[in-house]
């Protein structure tokens, strides 16, 4: 490591000059290889786009870090929201631990509100997913190309932040062709309108259960994914990484 800042409110500051690389030209594997090679004893379990732009974070056990795109930089501390008055961090960390703590049985998830994915094969991995969602619709372009990977959007929009996710993914599920209907969600097209509104009602309630379920699995935001052996991890992940996430099943 060769440089190291410890910093709080002063980060949101900087990150606007010396970090403003957007987060779609960070190759977060040169990241990921330079901060494991300068903290070769720290077990990171998770680098992803950090809440502000320009900024990697890095989750290592039940600590939350952050570095700049070439990972030479580590930042130490916290980022608070100075609209909502949210230590961003400490939520993020509390993140960390339930996810290092808890399993969801694959046969519980509620797959019958899923959109499944073209891929087939060995691996399987299930997504919380909100068709609202910034980053859920950036994931689904490398969900769709895991042609190796049985993947499935498991519908769990989260009304507080997308008000018309509910009804949106209602639609998606209720249409005769909820992957195609998926894809032109995320490219930013019209939903055709649905006409049967028994299935519509039927799917809401579904959505409601799915809601219930993400709760009582402390699941709070979206991309959530699940491996086959239970393990939930928060967040938006690259390929290289989700792949050796998934391969780690194997090994657990």
């Amino acid at each position: 490591m060769k440089k190291l800042f410890s910093i709080a409110l002063t980060l949101l500051i900087a990150s606007t000059s010396s970090f403003a690389a957007s987060d779609e030209h960070v190759d977060f594997s040169a990241v990921e290889k330079t901060v494991r090679k300068a903290l070769p004893n720290t077990k990171i379990t998770a680098i992803q786009p950090a809440p502000v732009k320009g900024l990697v974070e890095i989750v290592a056990g039940n600590n939350v870090l952050y570095a700049d795109p070439t990972g030479q930089y580590l930042v130490v501390g916290s980022i608070y929201d100075m609209h909502t008055a949210t230590d961003l961090t400490a939520a993020r960390k509390s993140e960390a631990t339930l996810s290092s703590q808890k399993r969801i049985s694959w046969d519980s998830l509620p797959l019958d509100t899923a959109v499944k994915y073209s891929g087939s094969g060995t691996q399987k991995l299930a997504v919380f997913f909100d068709p609202d969602c910034p980053w859920c619709k950036k994931f689904h372009d490398q969900l769709s190309a895991l042609k190796d990977v049985e993947v499935y959007a498991i519908m769990y929009p989260v009304e507080g932040l997308h008000p018309n996710a509910k009804s949106k993914a209602a639609a998606i599920l209720c249409s005769s062709d909820p992957l195609k209907s998926l894809d032109a969600v995320m490219s930013g097209k019209a939903l055709p309108d649905n006409a049967d509104p028994t299935c519509l009602s039927k799917t809401t309630t579904a959505i409601s259960q799915v809601e219930v379920f993400a709760r009582d699995n402390n699941i709070h935001g979206t991309p959530t994914l699940v491996a086959p052996d239970g393990r939930v991890r928060p967040g938006y992940i690259q390929a290289e990484q989700l792949k050796a996430w998934l391969n780690a099943a194997k090994q657990g």
